[in-house]
């Protein structure tokens, strides 16, 4: 018979294997159950089993798995976890890291009152930018390089950057603009540099810190607007890039046409970030769930035509993701219907029942984890 796991009881006899994701069992039949075994499926999210009541007296019946064993089925599930925590390219990892750390030293710098070295810049930005263009999954995981919310702020700027000028790239700007795009979105926060320094690591933002963080553009735009390299497009952008097309945004309150294009993008990438990040005041959301938040909650303040170029760069990179749900099941993610690309078809590693995100409606990814 047929028994939920919150119902199991120590004695029962399983009469099928517990299937999992390699061609071994996670507890094979006639397994006698334990609470020890029934932790093991509870890890594993299985919902119900096959088996018998005349329990230890089931002749055949084996003994509960070793500690060993518990361990090797335990780890089976945390694998496909722990990979958040790898590197999809060595190489990525190694500019990236590297960039976050110069890019805090010159933050450090400009709290000091340093000008902005746009060459110093360019090194840190364009060579991993490169390397990203060479790599694009990497976009799907910036958010798990951030060590601690209180170095946010720098990996913010680095990844601002970088997924600015990829979206700039895959709107077919040539390379002197995507490449300008880069360094805007980059520097687009180093006003925050003249911000009272406790503000950056409050668990709580007040209504007088945000007044405060809300000039940060206009210092952002007086730190690069006498670097002649920087393009004027550029510095507009940095200027107005937490300007919204409805006039919600600030420091101007522009509206629509008004806001240039390289703003626009950065505007995009920077709330989707800020998103997918934990945050000193926030927890952070999937890159599915941003998507959904930024189309659906923030209806009329983004450019359409990049927030779909958004969509269709993340989306297309997620197939053969494993993912979390927010039922705390695994899945791993199958197809992705483009009129529906944040509800994507998704397989359930411990069932491999097939499910559509679009018709469960009230299910959604809330990790996702590398394929």
């Amino acid at each position: 018979m047929k028994v939920k796991l919150s119902e199991l009881k120590e004695g029962y006899v399983l009469l099928n294997d517990v299937k999992g994701l390699t061609k071994h069992p996670i507890v094979p039949r006639d397994t006698v159950i334990t609470n020890e075994i029934i932790e093991v499926l509870r890890a594993f999210l299985i919902k119900e089993v096959s088996v018998s009541k005349d329990g230890i007296e089931k002749k055949g019946a084996k003994n509960s798995l070793t500690r060993k064993e518990q361990a090797e089925k335990m780890s089976e599930k945390e694998d496909i976890k722990n990979k958040t925590t790898s590197i999809v390219n060595n190489t990525f990892q190694q500019l990236y890291l590297e960039a976050v750390e110069n890019y805090k030293k010159q933050f450090i710098s400009w709290q000091s009152g340093s000008t902005v070295d746009i060459n110093m810049i360019r090194n840190i930005m364009i060579p991993l930018f490169n390397e990203l263009v060479e790599n694009p999954v990497n976009l799907l995981f910036l958010q798990n390089y951030v060590d601690t919310p209180k170095n946010y702020l720098y990996h913010h700027a680095i990844a601002v950057g970088i997924i600015s000028g990829y979206l700039a790239r895959r709107l077919n700007m040539s390379q002197g603009e995507y490449y300008q795009v880069t360094l805007a979105g980059c520097l687009s926060d180093c006003g925050m540099a003249k911000v009272t320094p406790a503000i950056l690591l409050n668990s709580k933002i007040t209504s007088e810190d945000f007044r405060e963080i809300k000039i940060h553009p206009t210092y952002s735009f007086m730190f690069v607007k006498n670097i002649p390299s920087l393009s004027r497009d550029a510095k507009i952008a940095i200027l107005q890039h937490h300007e919204r097309l409805d006039g919600s945004g600030y420091p101007l309150k522009e509206k629509g046409d008004k806001i240039n294009q390289y703003a626009q993008i950065i505007a995009i990438a920077d709330v989707y970030h800020a998103m997918v990040c934990n945050r000193v005041y926030k927890d952070k959301v999937s890159p599915f769930r941003a998507i959904e938040i930024l189309t659906r909650e923030h209806f009329g303040q983004f450019n359409v035509t990049i927030l779909k170029t958004l969509i269709n760069v993340i989306a297309p990179l997620t197939i053969n993701s494993h993912v979390e749900l927010s039922s705390n099941e695994l899945g791993k993610i199958l197809y992705i219907d483009q009129n529906y690309p944040t509800r994507p078809v998704v397989e359930l590693v411990d069932s491999k029942k097939i499910v559509s995100l679009m018709q469960e409606k009230n299910l959604y990814i809330r990790e996702i984890y590398m394929h």
